[in-house]
């Protein structure tokens, strides 16, 4: 039942070829999955802003979009260095 150094060769051949078909499939399903998300993350942006102008419409300026903004720190601080009376 010992089976030959070609015979082990062509099963682990095959072995890799399945191996690399399912990395194949895998790599188109997660592709698949990444444009569905973009697909549908452009698809929200779309109605949040057809509700924010919706809003507009019937409440009229009183729900106007509120900008946020973040104020960056400066990365290098100045020291203020008192000077001593003698």
């Amino acid at each position: 039942m010992e089976k030959s150094v070609g015979q082990i060769e062509k099963d682990i051949s095959a072995s890799f070829g399945y191996v690399k078909k399912d990395m194949l499939m895998l790599n188109d399903a997660f592709s698949d999955l990444h444009d569905k998300m973009q697909h549908l993350s452009i698809n929200h942006a779309v109605l949040l802003e057809e509700v924010e102008k919706l809003r507009m419409e019937l409440g009229g300026k009183k729900t106007a979009k509120k900008k946020t903004t973040t104020k960056k720190k400066s990365s290098t601080k100045k020291k203020v260095v008192k000077k001593r009376k003698k």
